[in-house]
């Protein structure tokens, strides 16, 4: 069998969930059947990542709308070496897609990562309008699938649900990391600390997270917070932290590269986003025995059962956001009882090996004849 030479095109690579997905895929597919290499229309740390990794990294820094000169190098680096293009995110599909038209790629599949919570209407038009230069469009839950579908008028037969994965093992619980993590904060270890992990911006609804916990400090029930994560919502946490009620009770990490030991250290995660495809950090989370208090989402919704891995509020809705995490801090057993199993679910529904295999029978059932599969 012919290898299949594959790209991986982004909008960036930072480090979150749909540039989490490209790095796992590039580094563990399989060799013998797939030459992988990345492209991104902006760098990130992810760069090194996969630079660390050997695989081969393309940052071609478009910045503007209209840059000729690099949307032509990507041509040229599509031309006669790629024989699948994996876009990810819509600006890197939407340059993929005339790229990879100029560059006569004979296939190109699309992974929709999110079901998007702002007015974009544009971006499902495209997805309609250039329909015909996309073999397959791969969604990360049944939730963005059914959104994306509804919202670009595309028949269910251009579409695979292909979860996300985690590595179970990778983010068992480390009793060595949340002592030496608690220690470094002096948290003791009887007083239950919550996590948010994530981008700090609009969408993940980081300013909801704080007015719950201004709300909690006002009635005296004050929480230990940690916060991992940075963006343009930065301002609002120092703020937050400064002068904020119950401000003196969180601590701001910044980019944490230990998102295991983060999670290690705590007894919940708080994930209050305003829209979602599949909340990687919430499953990060469960497979490290934590039960999530998240907003009731598409993508959250496919992978938090209230009452038994977690609890689902309304989102946006920081007084009940507040009341969930009241009652979930009062009760051990409840956590503990919760985190087993989500990590059980996580471990049986959405291990990182079947997402990986996923893809690669995805990638030789659209090339088959280009690997004579």
């Amino acid at each position: 069998m012919k290898r299949l030479r594959l790209c991986h095109l982004i909008t960036e690579l930072g480090p979150a969930g749909a540039e989490q997905c490209v790095y796992e895929l590039a580094r563990r597919l399989d060799r013998n059947r797939f030459d992988v290499q990345v492209a991104a229309l902006r760098g990130g740390a992810v760069a090194d990542w996969l630079a660390a990794a050997g695989v081969p990294v393309a940052v071609l820094d478009i910045r503007g709308r209209w840059d000729a000169g690099k949307l032509l190098h990507l041509v040229d680096l599509l031309r006669g070496r790629v024989d699948l293009l994996h876009t990810h995110l819509f600006h890197a599909d939407l340059v993929g897609r005339l790229a990879a038209s100029l560059a006569a790629v004979p296939h190109l599949v699309h992974t929709v990562h999110t079901a998007e919570g702002r007015f974009r209407p544009w971006q499902f038009a495209a997805a309609r309008l250039l329909a015909d230069r996309c073999d397959r469009i791969i969604c990360v839950s049944p939730s963005a699938r059914d959104f994306h579908a509804r919202r670009a008028g595309l028949p269910p037969s251009r579409y695979t649900v292909i979860p996300n994965g985690v590595d179970a093992e990778a983010f068992a619980r480390d009793a060595q990391a949340r002592r030496r993590l608690r220690q470094q904060w002096e948290i003791p270890d009887d007083q239950v600390l919550l996590a948010y992990v994530g981008r700090l911006d609009y969408e993940k609804g980081i300013d909801v997270l704080l007015s719950a916990a201004s709300h909690l400090a006002a009635r005296g029930q004050a929480i230990h917070l940690v916060i991992a994560g940075d963006g343009p919502k930065r301002r609002h946490v120092e703020n937050f932290i400064a002068h904020g009620e119950g401000g003196r009770q969180c601590r701001w990490l910044g980019h944490v590269q230990d998102v295991r030991g983060v999670l290690s250290a705590a007894d919940g995660l708080v994930m209050p986003s305003r829209w979602e495809g599949f909340g990687l950090a919430a499953a990060e989370a469960m497979a490290c025995s934590l039960p999530v208090i998240a907003s009731d989402v598409p993508g959250l919704r496919d992978l938090v059962t209230p009452g038994r891995t977690g609890v689902l509020v309304e989102r946006n809705d920081a007084v009940a956001l507040a009341e969930a995490i009241e009652d979930l801090v009062g009760d051990a057993a409840r956590r503990q009882a919760m985190g087993q199993a989500g990590r059980a679910r996580i471990a049986k529904d959405f291990p990182l090996s079947a997402m990986i295999e996923a893809h690669e029978q995805l990638y030789l059932q659209v090339a088959a004849d280009i690997v004579g599969a």
